[in-house]
């Protein structure tokens, strides 16, 4: 089996006994994963691809069960914990401002799901950050209402607020090929980030992953979309603020847009039934990547390169130190739920 179909399929070389249904897949994968407490720097960076059999119940709805035993095991595998809340703590601990920066630029149609969100911010309730600790953010309320989520600052349920509503810093920060400001939701409001991006194939990057869901973290994306958006969403993130931040990545590949993205084109949804975790940026993209042309070459659709849409921005966040580009020196473990 290619490695395409691999990661698609949920089986991979790291599989093994891996593969469980429902809760007993976060117990079985932590003994597997054992080896990820205290990660040594040369150890490699570990994706898990999490499959659930049907995971969406209607059109872009998805099953709320299917995705809590999704997130169990993911965290579980990811972290080496025996469970997902267990599996969180090693990445952020109460008393933490924690921003679950989500992707809704698409609408609901093409945005993180609520369902994912509402499942995580439950799981970081169990661990001791309250609803008032939690700020999901994007670029503009508007985008997070048409994804369907409501706006909120203040209650037991987690806060949600646009970019637009706290604004930006006053001072460009500059990089070596552009300059933006920084949202101050990131800079003031959150201790530490949970990167939910959406995976999408881009008619201007290429793809749509962990990388370039930073751009929603600045004031003028927009002027960055020249050359593939390349070395600019490397460089975005590469800045201390967001670099630093990012703890965990949870990709919503649930349904990912196969063609014409990042915004939603009927019969563009290609349904995948799979989240993605991580630490690594590079990594998480370089595995989505794979996926997503598996997806796209079921369809019948060329492969991004072939198009001149080959996302080059992951090999330059590679060269840059950003994360780990290379797919053999990936560790991709396949769950099945």
């Amino acid at each position: 089996m290619g490695s395409l179909a691999a990661v698609a399929t949920g089986c991979s070389s790291s599989c093994g006994s891996a593969r469980s249904a429902g809760n007993s897949a976060a117990g079985t994968l932590a003994s597997n994963a054992a080896t990820l407490n205290g990660p040594k720097p040369t150890e490699k960076p570990r994706v898990v691809v999490v499959r659930a059999k049907q995971a969406l119940t209607h059109g872009y709805d998805a099953d709320r069960g299917a995705v809590r035993a999704m997130l169990g095991a993911g965290l579980a595998a990811l972290a080496g914990t025996p469970d997902s809340v267990a599996g969180l703590r090693r990445y952020f601990r109460p008393g933490q401002t924690v921003g679950l920066k989500v992707n809704g630029l698409a609408g609901r149609n093409a945005a993180t799901h609520v369902e994912l969100v509402d499942e995580l911010s439950a799981l970081l309730q169990q661990m001791d950050i309250g609803g008032h600790q939690q700020v999901v953010f994007d670029r503009f309320a508007s985008d997070l209402t048409a994804s369907g989520f409501k706006l909120n600052e203040r209650g037991d349920a987690y806060c949600c607020t646009g970019n637009d509503a706290l604004g930006y810093e006053e001072e460009p920060t500059v990089m070596p090929s552009t300059a933006s400001r920084l949202a101050r939701v990131l800079t003031e409001r959150v201790d530490v980030v949970l990167n939910l991006p959406v995976l999408k194939q881009h008619m201007l990057s290429g793809m749509t992953g962990a990388l370039k869901n930073q751009f929603g973290c600045i004031h003028n994306p927009n002027k960055m979309h020249l050359d593939k958006c390349d070395p600019y969403i490397s460089e975005v993130n590469a800045l201390p603020a967001i670099r630093q931040k990012q703890r965990l990545i949870v990709m919503d590949a649930l349904r990912p847009v196969v063609d014409n993205g990042p915004s939603y084109q009927p019969g563009m949804g290609e349904v995948a039934n799979a989240l993605l975790f991580a630490v690594d940026p590079v990594a998480v993209d370089v595995v989505g990547l794979e996926l997503l042309e598996y997806l796209r070459k079921k369809r019948g659709l060329p492969s991004l390169d072939k198009v001149d849409l080959a996302p080059t921005h992951i090999q330059t966040s590679a060269q840059m130190g950003l994360g780990v580009g290379h797919r053999g020196a990936i560790d991709v473990v396949s769950i099945e739920v």
